[in-house]
């Protein structure tokens, strides 16, 4: 069977509603016709869905398949944003998502960042326009592609994670790398923080996840430009600055350089 990324997965919002400090659900039990996401801001829900249980809250998102029992109860009145979804692979049409995605709690531990999307699509009126409901569906894919960026493997050519040793200082590497992403910095900065040489951060960085600083970076400005070409009507100058590049010539030319294709004719031919 051939292997997928989760983030090869791209999903589109059928519905979203937000919930604010809500005591108790109207039904102990649920089934939906999409995939349903719960994104918990705050408070805790209890939940079962098929073998899967647990109490999930602030950082966790519970995952139901389609046509599939969701029990819950609030354990503390929460807040959380409900969402329904469906999935297109990036390039194989055939590849499903029952197989590969996980279903009841999943967690993401760049908390900022989650904070962040909420507060956005807390934003926007339930009641919008087309061109509000497109920017909603950028931010709830955002959260979906930051879960990803966590939980697989940066390189997918690469050993599992799990199979390599535990360096705490390059965990510290990664996580300045994801916090500065998006700005213009400059990679030698991280090994002097960290007190050693950018040869040997390279070296120590390579052995910890599978690539380089350098690639770890490119491959989260590309995810973000990605999303960004799919989601928005920005301009590709005003895309390469939001990921950290100084025009759109240079992220064009790396852009091409990974997915075999300039900007303008990826969105042109993915865009939903």
């Amino acid at each position: 069977m051939k292997s997928h990324l989760l983030s090869d997965f791209i999903p589109t919002t059928t519905y979203y509603d937000y919930w604010e400090r809500k005591e108790k659900f109207l039904l102990f039990e649920d089934r939906y016709p999409d995939w349903a996401f719960f994104a918990i801001e705050a408070g805790a829900i209890y939940y079962e869905i098929g073998e899967h249980k647990g109490t999930a809250s602030f950082g966790d998102m519970l995952v139901c398949p389609p046509d599939t029992d969701f029990h819950r109860v609030m354990v503390e009145p929460a807040s959380f944003h409900s969402f329904r979804v469906k999935w297109t692979h990036e390039s194989d049409h055939d590849a499903s998502p029952d197989i590969w995605l996980p279903v009841g709690k999943i967690s993401v531990t760049n908390t900022d960042r989650l904070a962040a999307n909420y507060a956005c699509l807390r934003s926007i009126p339930l009641v919008s326009r087309l061109r509000l409901s497109s920017r909603r569906n950028h931010y709830i894919r955002d959260l979906w592609y930051t879960f990803c960026s966590e939980e697989e493997p940066a390189d997918s050519n690469s050993l599992p994670l799990r199979s390599r040793k535990e360096d705490g200082l390059m965990k510290q590497a990664e996580k300045k790398i994801k916090q500065n992403a998006f700005e213009s910095f400059e990679l030698r900065q991280v090994a002097e923080e960290l007190g050693m040489s950018p040869a040997k951060l390279t070296k120590r960085f390579k052995a910890s996840f599978g690539l380089t600083p350098s690639e770890y970076l490119i491959d989260l400005r590309l995810e973000k430009a990605r999303s960004l070409l799919l989601e928005t009507y920005l301009t590709l100058d005003q895309i390469a600055q939001c990921c950290g590049y100084e025009n759109g010539f240079y992220l064009s030319r790396i852009f091409t350089k990974q997915f075999h294709m300039p900007p303008t004719e990826y969105r042109k031919s993915y865009r939903v």
